[in-house]
């Protein structure tokens, strides 16, 4: 009896010992003759891949999984053209772990002997639909692979609904496959039916006026729907700035005789907006903003706003009222006013200005073109006067940018020509103009090159009377740094600086990603404002740290003067851009 429950125990034992070998023993996968992607969709498919790598707890459940592969494989490889493949499988034991090893050729691709892609309805001659059969990669003698198949069907799908087939259906979709000969036949037929038309455009009720709200649209009752000019229609609306919210859709359940109306439906904003703020910078010492903006003025989207600006060294007060143009996404039209008080280590000037201006989106452009009438009176050398110029003004500029706020590839261009007459109702006659580039450019993921360059041109035949808000200055924050605001630039008889003619001012700047938002750079700076092109440059180095804030970076900086020593902290906030 002992001798029969000892052998019990040991027994026990036995199985217990050989169950915990068993359940520490892992399985690993070895798939061979596929790229990656096949092998990718095998694994997809493979039932035993849930068994790969961890401990094998049932090995009767391993043995049945590792049967279902070779199936499984084949099927894995249908979706990519391959129908006879040749599959070696096999599952054994080495250093007490499990490898299922399956070596896959997958045999002569599936071509297409015949691919039957029909179009019907209104969608036949659409421009949008041929272009996707000229382009699209399913046809006769092609590989055939089904996910270009399916993705044919949803392009299809994708342009009929954005271009109003509401009631486009398949009418036939069939692959049928020969696979003694590697062969299939592909069948696609759409009917497309009658194209949507624009129907009645109804506006919700805003607090501005239809007559308005009907010159966003770019397109017209009656017009064919195409789902993009809608989402345009959206934007558009929501960019005017008078909605915060904008709901643009076609009423399907209303369609009759292929007419859709489309319903859009406005939230208002707040109509005033009151903003206020405190700010520093190095240029500008402590700075104050407090600004009114009037959405709407009235019911025909006048828009009014004003702004005080106040600082250590200058103040500026100035208002603008702008009119929408006949096309409000790219006109508007305004009268503005201006009064500008400057006390800076380089200028005392006091300015009162009114003028016109007409803003128009030309393509990428912006163009703003504008007619101000200016009294300055302003000191230099102990000489005060007073001037007034009458000057036409024409502005470009194009800003393209991956990210205002935080930009990784961009550019802002700018170029500007002014000028006066004293024909004109102006005390001096001048023309100048100013271009400006800057760009940023990444290399990897961390790190940027930033550059800009200002270009700056006067012609006069007298200098001494042209007000100081018309020259030209170096120096500063976005300027030279390591020097001070204004602080470059020909100086007087009592050695000041009185401005230039010219102005020239490059930089570069590269800065590397250290973590989460933050930066640090290296710099070199060069300019200077001059009245003669052989006058020399200032140049300056420096470091900085940057900070990604949500309103654009922080930037601080320590520059150092070549040509005159010294050093300078620069502290500024704003887009690169």
């Amino acid at each position: 009896m002992k001798l029969r429950r000892a052998a019990q125990s040991c027994l026990c034992g036995l199985v217990l010992l050989v169950a915990n070998t068993a359940a520490s023993d892992t399985l690993r996968l070895d798939i061979q003759g596929l790229d990656e992607e096949q092998q990718t969709n095998v694994r997809a498919y493979l039932s035993i891949q849930s068994m790969a790598d961890q401990p094998i707890s049932s090995e009767s459940r391993m043995r049945f999984l590792h049967n279902l592969a070779e199936d499984e494989i084949r099927r894995a490889l249908e979706p990519f053209g391959y129908y006879n493949p040749s599959i070696l499988v096999s599952l054994t034991q080495q250093d007490d772990d499990w490898v299922a090893r399956y070596e896959v050729d997958p045999g002569p691709p599936t071509l297409i002997s015949r691919a039957d892609i029909d179009i019907q309805g209104d969608g036949g001659s659409d421009p949008e639909f041929m272009a996707l059969l000229s382009r699209q990669p399913v046809r006769e003698g092609a590989q055939l692979r089904h996910t270009e198949y399916e993705k044919l069907k949803s392009d299809l799908q994708s342009i009929a609904a954005d271009r109003g087939y509401y009631r486009a259906r398949f009418v036939r979709q069939r692959i049928e496959v020969d696979p003694s000969l590697n062969t299939a036949v592909v069948e696609l037929h759409v009917d497309t039916a009658a194209r949507a038309r624009i129907g009645e455009i109804r506006f919700s009720e805003s607090p501005i006026s239809e007559r308005l709200l009907k010159r966003y649209p770019q397109f017209a009752e009656g017009d064919y729907i195409n789902t993009n000019r809608l989402v345009r229609l959206q934007g558009a609306l929501v960019d005017s700035d008078y909605f915060a919210d904008v709901e643009v859709r076609p009423l399907l359940n209303e369609m009759v005789d292929d007419r859709v109306p489309i319903d859009v439906k406005l939230t208002p904003r707040p109509r005033s907006l009151y903003q206020a703020g405190l700010g520093y910078g190095t240029d500008t010492g402590a700075r104050m903003q407090l600004g009114l903006t009037r959405r709407w003025v009235n019911s025909r989207g006048h828009k009014l706003d004003t702004r005080l600006r106040l600082s250590e060294i200058r103040n500026d007060l100035s208002t603008s009222y702008m009119i929408p143009g006949g096309n409000p996404l790219t006109d508007r039209y305004g009268i503005r006013a201006r009064y500008s008080d400057e006390n800076s280590d380089t200028v005392n000037s006091e300015i009162l200005a009114t003028g016109a201006l007409w803003q128009k989106q030309v393509g990428d452009w912006e163009r703003v073109l504008s007619l101000d009438l200016e009294q300055e009176k302003f000191s230099f050398n102990g000489d005060t006067r007073e001037i007034r110029l009458l000057i036409p003004r024409a502005q470009w500029s194009r800003t393209v940018a991956d990210d205002r706020l935080n930009t990784n590839q961009g550019y802002r261009l700018s170029f500007a020509v002014s000028g006066a007459s004293d024909a004109l109702l102006s005390d001096v006659s001048f023309l100048q103009t100013l271009a400006s580039i800057k760009r940023v450019d990444s290399f990897g993921e961390k790190t940027r090159l930033l550059t800009r360059a200002d270009l700056g041109l006067t012609v006069t035949e007298s200098f001494a009377n042209l007000p100081a808000s018309h020259r030209f200055y170096a120096g500063g924050d976005a300027s030279v740094r390591g020097y001070s605001y204004q602080s470059l630039g020909p100086r007087g008889s009592t050695g000041n600086v009185i401005g230039g003619k010219y102005l020239v001012v490059g930089s570069a700047e590269v800065d590397y990603l250290v973590r989460e938002n933050w930066r640090v750079a290296a710099f070199m700076d060069a300019g200077n404002a001059i009245d003669d092109v052989s006058d020399p440059l200032k140049t300056s180095v420096g470091a900085g740290i940057r900070w990604q804030s949500m309103v654009g970076p922080i930037r601080l900086d320590l520059a150092f003067p070549i040509e005159d020593g010294g050093w300078r902290i620069h502290f500024t906030l704003g887009p690169d851009l």
